[in-house]
């Protein structure tokens, strides 16, 4: 099989998706509503739901089984001067209607190499089981895309909110520079607004109004589990190590993310050359050099007013498509204040949101990254291997995955563990697609690689990403009875962990602690039956890299360690 060009053009956009006054700013996103302010506002099981904040009118989804609200504004648009400030809290009144019928804007960002999405852009979805039950767990997800790229639409929740008996929030959030700048050029003094971590504070203020509101939507504000996946999971660790989330979630689900921050340094020098290219474009200045200088020497309020003229597709361009290689995109920094500026080693001193932990990752997380980086993308796109090629390809695949499947969790279950106070802490590794027969290529290499899992967690097959990307050659009727047994074995433990309840689950494998048995849970199907198994967990990053020299000959060594691995976030980790 051979892909088109529009094919390539489609993942291209699908991996981006894959990979979404002082005093009163700090009060935006440090104070908490009391719970007691929502109690006149009790969930009605129908789809017009009285708050605090508004009436919201939602829809029944899946056979009338779910009731969903869409487009829920949980801060005012970071928009003007409210660019590059901490979120807001909305003017609103209990009497105001809303209609959360339909998802809101998506946050800027490139798509298929045009600027998509608006600024206006803080927005959430609740999905919950259409039921009269109350005081649900609550899940809040964050979606994946290298906070560049990708949505709240990443989990289409309404089969897990079901399935899990649960209350899922999926989040907006700002995404490249609009989210992430750490620059001397807009700071003020206010500490939150000088950390460059939007983002962050965007997901805080979300947290905020889930604890203020989930009660009237059936949800236990005391019982938040935060999730998120790729780019999302490593900012649901940040914030594991956030002072400013103390409180916010009782539990976490850091799905195929890893610890990784960033130095302020390293986002002042990446942001000052983005800048500089987007004056030199908007006609502020004639040459890179003279950008610089203005960046220097413009007064504060001169410059901020500049800055915040900027046309965003400008800033989303500047940035592009970074894909996996993080190093070109600096981002959750370690100021002192949003997050600690010597970042994950608090973990050992105890100094964290100490939470329960659910930590998964793929068996194949760099396939994906691989089939695409220039080294073979084209003999991926169009499904022609050379046999020297195709070993190179399955050379870097191995070993890339055993380094960024171990960095995604085993290496996060160790590092919380050297706190002999953590909470349990539970590892899988999800392999779906190898076992399964009858997958052809491409979509054979493709098997159990980055974000495979998010499908069996929302339960979209066919219009998944990687369900578009190889229509009815991923996900197919010779393969269905074994994956929807296993789609629901592991929606069976993602529940227990939700509701606080054993991870034994029937009469699968007991899922044991890392702390009791450092093993991971495997979940993997045939094209018949799920297979679940505990597995060791991969060898440390510094034997797998002796064992890729020692195992390369120079000239793939020149390939596959030169040209693909190298330089790649998990090689160095950023903690």
């Amino acid at each position: 099989m051979k892909m088109n060009k529009k094919g390539t053009w489609l993942w291209l956009l699908v991996l981006m998706c894959i990979l979404s006054s002082n005093g009163t700013a700090e009060a935006a996103v440090q104070s908490n509503q009391t719970k007691s302010d929502t109690m006149n506002y009790k969930y009605q099981n129908d789809v017009t739901q009285p708050t605090s904040a508004g009436i919201f009118t939602g829809l029944q989804t899946g056979n009338n089984n779910t009731l969903v609200w869409s487009g829920i504004p949980y801060a005012q648009a970071p928009v003007g001067d409210l660019r590059w400030k901490a979120p807001q809290p909305l003017p609103s009144s209990a009497s105001e209607q809303h209609n959360a019928r339909q998802a809101g804007n998506i946050c800027t960002q490139l798509a298929d190499g045009k600027v998509v999405g608006e600024e206006d852009c803080l927005y959430l979805n609740v999905y919950r089981p259409h039921t009269t039950a109350t005081d649900l767990p609550v899940l809040v997800f964050l979606h994946g895309g290298g906070n560049v790229t990708g949505s709240s639409a990443a989990l289409e929740a309404e089969s897990l909110a079901t399935s899990t008996q649960s209350v899922v929030v999926t989040v907006n959030y700002r995404l490249g520079l609009l989210g992430w700048l750490n620059n001397t050029a807009i700071k003020s003094g206010n500490p939150l607004e000088d950390s460059g971590n939007f983002a962050l504070l965007d997901q805080i203020a979300a947290l905020k109004w889930v604890q203020q509101q989930i009660g009237s939507f059936g949800g236990d504000p005391d019982n938040v589990t935060l999730g998120g996946q790729s780019a999302g999971a490593r900012d649901v660790l940040a914030l594991v190590i956030s002072p400013l989330a103390k409180g916010l979630f009782a539990k976490v689900m850091p799905l195929s993310g890893g610890m990784t921050t960033a130095t302020p340094a390293e986002g002042q020098a990446y942001s000052d050359s983005k800048l500089a290219a987007v004056l030199v474009q908007a006609g502020k200045a004639s040459t890179t050099a003279e950008a610089m200088t203005y960046l220097q020497k413009t007064d504060a309020q001169t410059l901020q007013q500049t800055l915040r003229s900027l046309d965003s597709k400008q800033l989303v361009q500047a940035v592009g498509s970074v894909m996996i290689r993080m190093s070109e995109f600096p981002h959750l920094f370690a100021d002192g204040h949003v997050l600690p500026k010597n970042g994950f080693d608090v973990v050992q001193t105890g100094q964290y949101n100490r939470v329960p932990m659910l930590i998964g990752s793929m068996k194949n997380e760099f396939n994906v990254f691989a089939a695409y980086d220039p080294e073979f993308s084209k003999q991926f796109t169009s499904n022609s291997w050379t046999t020297a090629k195709e070993k190179q390809f399955w050379q870097a695949t191995q070993y890339g995955s055993q380094l960024y499947s171990a960095f995604n969790a085993d290496q996060v279950a160790d590092r919380f563990t050297k706190d002999t106070q953590a909470l349990p802490i539970y590892v899988y590794r999800f392999a779906w697609g190898t076992e399964v027969k009858g997958l052809q290529a491409p979509a054979k290499y493709l098997a159990a690689t980055h974000g495979v899992d998010m499908d069996f967690l929302s339960g979209h097959f066919a219009d998944s990403n990687y369900g578009l990307l190889f229509k009815n050659q991923f996900y197919k009727d010779d393969n269905e009875a074994g994956r929807i047994q296993l789609m629901h074995r592991y929606r069976q433990y993602i529940r227990q962990f939700l509701h606080d309840q054993s991870m034994q689950v029937s009469d699968t494998p007991a899922w044991t602690s890392w702390q009791k048995s450092r093993t991971l849970l495997q979940f993997d199907a045939t094209n018949t039956k799920a297979i679940l198994k505990t597995i060791q967990p991969a060898p440390t990053s510094v034997k797998m890299m002796a064992t890729i020299q020692s195992s390369l000959s120079n000239t793939a060594k020149s390939v596959v360690w030169d040209n693909v691995l190298k330089g790649r976030f998990f090689m160095d980790a950023q903690y």
